[in-house]
């Protein structure tokens, strides 16, 4: 059996992306957040993690649908975005007084 070869790293190429310069600003930080508010951006950054590794797996270039695979790349990168987007929402939300 044919031995194919290993998946490239494109981490050194790492996805300086919305997420990278959010996290590098500290917008994923939960310090002073109250605790339900601290939850959900966990679990938004969670999901970010999980995109991140699905659109690094879908960089691989031995695919035979190449073009199926970088649509989905692309889906990821988008949702990642977006995800951001909702964060920072979030986050001028919970500032905003009440009433």
């Amino acid at each position: 059996m044919k031995a194919h070869p290993p998946c490239p790293d494109h981490r050194h190429a790492a996805q300086v992306d919305a997420y990278t310069h959010a996290a590098r600003r500290g917008l994923f930080s939960t310090d002073t957040l109250p605790s339900a508010t601290a939850q959900e951006l966990a679990r938004y950054e969670q999901a970010i993690l999980h995109l991140r590794a699905a659109s690094h797996s879908l960089q691989w270039p031995f695919y035979t649908n190449t073009t199926f695979a970088a649509d989905q790349h692309r889906y990821c990168e988008e949702s990642i975005d977006e995800i951001v987007q909702t964060v920072r929402d979030l986050l001028e939300r919970q500032q905003q007084p009440l009433g």
